[in-house]
């Protein structure tokens, strides 16, 4: 039976991140699912441990010719054969009914284009709050008509993505938003489901550095508004992708003093408006 969904996940040296991904995919309601894995040629076990996957559902490994995530994301969607794509990333988590509640509301309104809340990938507070933030940052920019899916969470109807040419693979950051906003243009809408069923990764914020994220994410999606995409390098991520850039990750000192200061702000948000994150 062709499948319903094309579940693909560019890889590049994601041999431990990777395998909770794809439990998570073992458990899910919806069945009916392939999966892609298209890997950047890594120096790890990357896909040998995919295909020990290999028993449990449809997936195939293909392997990219370029470290890129645009090009590895569009050659996924080249292999696939499911009406709808959904590009997760390798560090994500899912819930069981991720995909089942996809297909319950494609079913329902056939929805073109769609993403969900999300949560982070630990119980941390701050990022608790951060969380919420960027979910309510999607609902502002569908409101200002900039809408945005995020990459790690997109879901497009595959006759539509290989129409517009997919992710614009000169991008070097905010490739899902300039991609979303091209989607806007060709006339359909972002639908947003409110419920949260992705586990953000935040193994770059913590790497990276709070601050420094804030400002790279909030300039390039400023740029990305204003002027379009963005293919200046030193906006990009692209020389930092792949597990091994993520193996050493320290905490900060500046970003522990962010975190308490703005704990404190939660705490007397909650205080006075009752509500809680």
């Amino acid at each position: 039976m062709k499948p319903f969904f094309s579940v693909i996940i560019p890889t590049l040296n994601e041999e431990k991140y990777l395998p909770n991904l794809l439990d998570d995919l073992t458990k899910q309601k919806e069945k009916n699912f392939e999966i892609i894995i298209v890997d950047g040629k890594s120096e790890d076990r990357t896909i040998d441990v995919a295909m020990k996957y290999k028993n449990k559902y449809l997936i195939k490994a293909v392997i990219s010719q370029k470290r890129n995530l645009c090009y590895q994301r569009n050659l996924g969607a080249k292999n696939s054969t499911g009406e709808y794509l959904v590009f997760l990333d390798a560090d994500s988590r899912i819930k069981k009914n991720y995909l089942s509640d996809l297909k319950k509301y494609i079913d329902k309104y056939s929805y073109p284009f769609l993403t969900t809340y999300q949560l982070p990938d630990d119980n941390d507070s701050f990022n608790l709050i951060l969380a919420q933030i960027a979910n309510y940052g999607l609902e502002i920019l569908k409101l200002i008509n900039k809408q945005m899916a995020p990459g790690y969470n997109f879901v497009i109807l595959r006759n539509i993505f290989i129409k517009l040419k997919g992710f614009n693979e000169k991008t070097t950051i905010s490739e899902d938003h300039d991609l979303s906003i091209r989607i806007q243009n060709a006339g359909i809408k972002l639908h947003i489901i409110p419920k949260k069923l992705v586990k953000w990764s935040f193994r770059r914020v913590k790497k990276d550095g709070y601050v420094n994220i804030f400002l790279k994410y909030g300039i390039a999606s400023f740029y990305t508004i204003l002027l379009g995409e963005i293919t200046n390098k030193k906006l990009g991520y692209q020389a930092q992708m792949g597990g091994q850039y993520f193996k050493e990750i320290k905490t900060k000192m500046i970003d522990v003093k962010l975190k308490n200061y703005l704990n404190k702000i939660k705490k007397l948000f909650i205080k006075l408006t009752k509500i809680k994150f």
